[in-house]
């Protein structure tokens, strides 16, 4: 690390080097700055373009570290929401990165034929057995199609995307700047943590992701005790106990109900089958989001009345239609293989999800995180080999704020211990009534990033909005 740490005080310092902003940002300065394709061997010639954007704050802003917006994904371009978040953040500048390979970089790592098969499965919900032999076979093909075309995918991986994080701040001539990682961000910012510490005044991990925790074989229990919660959370607030009487006996006969009669949904304008497997995706994408979480449980009993319309008009399948197609798949796996994929097995697995198994179909449906079929792609892709490091403990003096929603299917507050234990100088907040990326969807989440960011070191105070509920619809 001392080797690291006097590399990069020695390198010359990086350049930006602006462009026109694309029409999908919305920021005040758009450009690239030229990185290492490898980190540890800068001297070999082999160079990659990093897309940034910055949203200027207010005036006032001047006087705050800059705030850097880590996307999750991964594959997800952060350059698309600095102009959002310019809006809620305005005493901050925001800087948002596309990570190496995605949105705007380049070269870029995207799937194009992954997305349309996306489109056509109506965003994953839509799929069978053959579906997802097809999306296997469609991502080999991409991933055969990125190495031909000269990309060396073993580059695109979260310890070389840390490092370009500290090359965009020493190219905008930024001293330790505040850094925002949200779900897969969060790894990323761990990785910042332990690669650049003197790059970071302040982090916060919001829905974190332990670097020690096998997330592939333990996602399975986190989902299914999240949807526990949210059945324990209706039957425990009387207006929806007494509008929605034993919901989980209902789901249980939606599920049954589903199988023998699937429904026909519309999602990006293709029809499809919506089954019991297909349902169980749409109800893990309604987790997600607390205007999700609200209507989960009027989803059940659209479903037990074949009510497609109802289902099809929901926040769950509108947000589905909007981020579709905005992962780059290429970067989504050549991350995940070497930083997640490769440091757990396809016993362990399958091992989680016999013990887990209320979604085991939905999460099989496709190559995600937890389906079985992403140890044959990362195998394809060459890339069974974990990138080293990266799943060994930070360690880190910095001042940092974790947040978990209190129904947060994938990152549950279940483990912000794990994800604290290195951390020194970590705060951590529950958010109740909030699924994932609290800080961003919740007034008591954002109240404490706002304050956390102003005042790091000084005892973050509950916001009086943590002790909220979901409001069932």
């Amino acid at each position: 690390m001392t080797t690291l740490t006097s590399a990069l005080a020695a390198a010359p310092t990086p350049t930006f080097r602006t462009v026109p902003c694309p029409a999908d940002v919305r920021a005040d300065r758009c450009g690239f700055v030229r990185v290492p394709e490898d980190h540890a061997q800068p001297g070999n010639g082999r160079t990659l373009d990093v897309f940034v954007a910055v949203k200027r704050g207010t005036q006032s802003a001047g006087r705050n570290a800059p705030l850097f917006y880590l996307e999750g994904g991964p594959g997800a371009p952060s350059s698309l929401s600095v102009g959002p978040l310019g809006q809620v953040f305005p005493a901050f500048d925001v800087v948002g990165i596309d990570q190496r390979g995605v949105g705007h970089s380049t070269p870029s790592l995207a799937c194009p034929e992954v997305n349309t098969l996306m489109n056509a499965s109506g965003g994953g919900v839509q799929s069978s057995e053959a579906t997802n032999a097809q999306f296997t076979a469609t991502l080999k093909a991409c991933g055969a199609r990125l190495r031909a075309s000269g990309i060396r995918l073993e580059a695109f991986n979260t310890t070389q995307a840390a490092q370009d994080v500290d090359t965009v701040r020493r190219a905008l001539g930024y001293g330790p700047v505040n850094l925002y990682g949200a779900s897969y961000g969060t790894r990323l910012g761990q990785e910042v943590l332990r690669r650049a510490p003197g790059a970071v005044r302040a982090a916060v991990l919001d829905s974190v992701i332990p670097t020690t925790l096998d997330r592939v074989a333990r996602s399975a229990e986190s989902i299914q005790a999240a949807l526990s919660r949210v059945f324990a959370a209706c039957a425990a607030d009387a207006a929806c106990a007494a509008k929605y009487p034993n919901l989980e006996g209902t789901y249980r006969a939606v599920l049954k109900q589903l199988d023998a009669r699937p429904l026909t949904l519309r999602v990006k304008g293709e029809d499809g089958p919506l089954d019991a497997q297909g349902f169980q995706a749409l109800l893990l994408g309604s987790m997600y989001f607390t205007p999700g979480l609200e209507e989960l449980p009027a989803l059940i009993v659209a479903a037990r009345d074949g009510d497609a319309a109802r289902i099809q008009a929901s926040f769950s399948v509108q947000f589905l239609e909007t981020v579709v197609d905005t992962l780059t798949w290429g970067a989504f796996f050549s991350n995940e293989c070497a930083g997640e994929v490769a440091y757990s097995t396809p016993e362990r697995l399958r091992a989680a999800l016999k013990a887990a198994p209320e979604f085991a179909g939905a999460l099989n449906s496709g190559p995600g995180i937890s389906s079985e079929s992403i140890f044959d792609v990362c195998r394809a892709w060459g890339l069974a080999k974990p990138a080293p490091g990266e799943n060994d403990a930070v360690v880190s003096s910095v001042p940092t704020l974790l947040l978990a929603g209190e129904f947060d299917p994938v990152t549950p507050a279940a483990w912000l211990p794990e994800a604290a234990r290195g951390l020194q100088a970590a705060q951590t907040l529950v958010v109740r009534g909030a699924g994932h990326g609290s800080g961003l969807t919740s007034a008591a989440g954002y109240e404490a990033v706002v304050k956390f960011f102003l005042n790091p070191t000084a005892k973050l105070t509950v916001p009086a909005a943590s002790t909220g509920k979901l409001n069932f619809r």
